[in-house]
């Protein structure tokens, strides 16, 4: 870490404090910020920080706004077209930064993010305020479950269109959307109510318990599952076994060698579409293990594919080497690592972090077992987890009495540009903990050698380092983390806390774990979906105002003894009994919906006022658009009569050359015409000569040699032939003579007539 910057503050490298958009963040915290949040975000060179106030987005080009400090970079405002029913606590954008989730425990929104372009690379060429659309998912389950929450949510690594989302809720499901589409409810562990046919509710029969019952008994079991993250990939051989997917893994050490090697330096962004596009024979698939951690500290592994209907669960994966507490009985949050094999890092409310290889195993089990719910199968794990370290994060500065501990949930969040690091952010402060053993693992796996005979030694520890303490002492309340994001180019952190301060520190960064990124746009195609307005509709406000204002307890109709006074004591109890429930039980939830009516009247005000804006706007493009299409006909007009009067001009001007001609040049032109015709077939016909006479060459010269042979022959007829020939050519002389002699007594009779 380092924190020293020339002028700005030692807290402040990137000097984000003088900026705007956190002034205006500070004046919109959220109202209850005594626990951890993460209301920041960046994705590239775009910061994200959620208006807690007007229930808007405010989005900054950090990157452009750092380089430029002499100038102010103006921020802009990401309005969602459909208002939020529940309190947002953490946002999170897409692998590419086309949508933005928005979640709170009480619900889930996403937000459409607009096309950037210009200078700046800002959103809309730098727009102030931009209306975003806005999807409202599954508002009817949590409106008919108040006791059903948001855990966690993740964009899927492997969405063609960068829109699949995965969300774990409190009754051990995972929601799978597609922007506003439910695509799967994948089930990991035991239903603590009826939910069936997609989350819709069904009433409980009299034998059963309720839902907040049963929910509120898996989670004293720690039978529910609190966080999740995807794996990297690998691909299975599918068969189909009464209709369920049974997969065997090409579990070859070159295939996951090239496969790891390919997923180690790139982010789960861009490892998808390449994976999947190039690693994909035949008829095998691409699996996502879904890494599942429970409040117990038991692993469970999902097997599914993004289009995978009915998942396989595995687990509980085995832990070596064993201890009694199964490393943690308050597990709150997992992230896994995608080095080779996988890394998985579970984390405890006590501030204990374990760090475990993700391993497969020699000879799993053949058999399924069922665990509470008899509907749920769960396999036998191909997996194992090994665990090489915990360790112990410091929650605040040590005080006197150090046999109190305090304990938070801790949240975990991966260096994407440093594989060998994570960072662990609670309501005490940040902790960046950077691991010795991936190197050694990378090491490993790109050796050239023959190494199966031999593992490497992990023989250093991890190294824990307390960036940010929010705690000092034990009785001091605690300043929580409200907002956490990673800086890229350059590298560097973001804390937002609950006082409104803003820390930014720069990250330095081991020079041989810095790896090449490689960058691959995937293609993104845009889903028809519902209008937000109508959606809107279908969901009136006062069924959220009904939900807040029903009363979670019931209180039994007093009938008091009216034969015998209530004592003063007496009296003061129940008064004060009844207060205190009005004050605790009622008061607090109309304090709540008077909250939720204002913040709502104010953000649809914040809505009208925009759209009153927009249409104003809209008016004036109009006007001058019709007083530009006015401006553009009469020109028109004007260059029609030009164009007519030119056209007539042009026409006389032909007419006067025409007369003006010299006579007889037709008759020039026409005889000039009759002389190139009669060359040209001059020309033809010398060329034909020229070919006739080489033709007659040719057949002189074989008329010659025929002659030649002809006289160089000589012929021999027999006597006999030689005198009848004689006889006959003297009787044809005799004929030709007397024919001789008419003629010339014909003649001299003609010549006397």
């Amino acid at each position: 870490m380092s924190s020293s910057n020339g002028g700005v503050s030692s807290a402040d490298s990137f000097g984000f404090s003088g900026m705007k958009i956190f002034e205006v963040a500070r004046d919109c915290l959220p109202d209850d910020r005594k626990r951890t949040q993460n209301l920041v975000e960046t994705k590239d060179d775009v910061l994200f920080v959620w208006n807690s106030k007007n229930c808007c987005v405010l989005t900054l080009n950090w990157r452009a706004a750092s380089t430029r400090k002499d100038q102010q970079q103006k921020y802009q405002t990401l309005i969602p077209s459909a208002p939020q029913n529940f309190t947002v606590e953490k946002i999170l954008p897409s692998a590419e930064g086309t949508f933005l989730a928005l979640s709170g425990p009480r619900g889930l929104s996403i937000l459409e993010l607009p096309r950037r372009w210009g200078p700046n690379g800002q959103y809309q060429n730098g727009k102030e305020c931009i209306i975003c659309r806005a999807y409202n998912l599954d508002e009817h389950l949590f409106t008919e479950n108040p006791n059903l929450e948001v855990l966690q949510i993740r964009w899927h690594p492997a969405s063609p269109t960068d829109s699949h989302i995965l969300a774990l809720l409190s009754d051990n499901s995972i929601r799978v959307y597609d922007v506003d589409s439910l695509r799967h409810v994948w089930r990991v562990g035991p239903s603590p109510g009826l939910l069936v046919n997609g989350g819709h509710p069904v009433s409980p029969s009299p034998g059963h318990a309720s839902t907040s019952a049963k929910l509120a008994y898996l989670n004293s079991l720690g039978d529910t599952a609190v966080d999740f993250d995807i794996a990297p990939p690998r691909v299975v051989s599918a068969t189909t076994v009464n209709g369920s997917d049974d997969t065997t893994m090409l579990s070859s050490r070159t295939t996951m060698v090239s496969m790891m090697r390919d997923n180690l330096n790139i982010s789960s962004a861009t490892t998808t579409n390449s994976f999947v596009k190039t690693q994909k024979p035949n008829n095998d698939k691409v699996e996502w293990p879904i890494v599942i951690l429970r409040g117990d500290g038991n692993v469970y592994i999902l097997c599914a594919g993004i289009d995978t209907d009915r998942p396989k669960l595995q687990g509980p994966i085995s832990i070596l080497p064993q201890v009694e507490d199964n490393y943690g009985l308050d597990s709150c949050s997992l992230v896994v690592i995608p080095s080779l094999p996988p890394t998985i890092i579970i984390a405890e409310s006590t501030g204990k972090t374990h760090h475990a290889l993700l391993l497969e195993e020699e000879f799993p089990a053949e058999r399924s077992f069922n665990e509470l719910d008899s509907s749920l199968i769960i396999y036998p794990s191909e997996w194992y987890l090994q665990v090489l370290e915990t360790v112990e994060l410091e929650l605040g500065l040590t005080g006197v009495d150090e046999t109190k501990t305090y304990s938070c949930p801790i949240h975990l969040k991966r260096d994407l540009l440093n594989e060998s690091r994570y960072f662990a952010y609670h309501n005490a402060g940040l902790h960046a903990i950077t691991l010795d053993f991936t190197r050694q693992l990378v090491l490993f796996v790109e050796s050239e050698e023959d190494t199966s005979d031999r593992y490497p030694l992990f023989t250093s520890q991890s190294r824990a380092e307390y960036v940010v303490c929010t705690k000092a002492l034990q009785h001091m309340s605690s300043n929580a983390v409200i907002g956490f994001a990673l800086l890229q180019s350059p590298s560097g952190v973001l804390l937002q806390l609950a006082s409104g301060q803003v820390v930014t520190l720069d990250l330095i960064s081991d020079h041989h774990m810095i790896h090449d990124w490689k960058v691959k746009s995937g293609s993104k195609s845009s889903t028809g979906t519902e209008s937000p307005l109508k959606k809107l509709l279908k969901d009136p406000f006062q069924d959220r105002i009904q939900s807040i204002l029903k009363s979670g307890t019931t209180q039994p109709i007093l009938k008091l003894d009216k034969s015998s006074e209530p004592t003063p004591q007496e009296s003061f109890e129940l008064l004060t009994q009844a207060t205190r429930m009005l004050r605790e039980h009622y008061f607090v939830k109309h304090d709540k919906a008077r909250q939720e009516i204002e913040r709502r009247v104010h953000v649809l005000r914040l809505l009208k006022d925009q759209q009153l804006r927009e249409i104003a706007q809209l008016q004036q493009e109009k006007q001058q658009i019709r007083e530009t299409a006015e401006r553009l006909a009469e020109n028109y007009e004007d260059i029609c009569d030009k164009q007519n009067a030119l056209f007539k001009r042009a026409q006389e001007v032909v007419r006067l050359a025409t007369l003006r001609l010299p006579k007889g040049s037709f008759s020039e032109k026409k005889y000039a015409e009759m002389i190139e015709k009669i060359c040209n077939a001059t020309k033809q016909l010398q060329k034909n000569v020229d070919q006739a006479k080489q033709k007659i060459s040719a057949q002189q010269v074989q008329v010659e040699q025929k002659q030649k042979a002809y006289n160089e022959r000589i012929v021999t007829l027999p006597k006999k032939q030689e005198v009848i020939i004689q006889q006959i050519i003297s009787e044809m002389y005799t004929q030709i003579d007397g024919y001789v002699k008419d003629i010339k007594k014909i003649n001299n009779m003609l010549n006397l007539s």
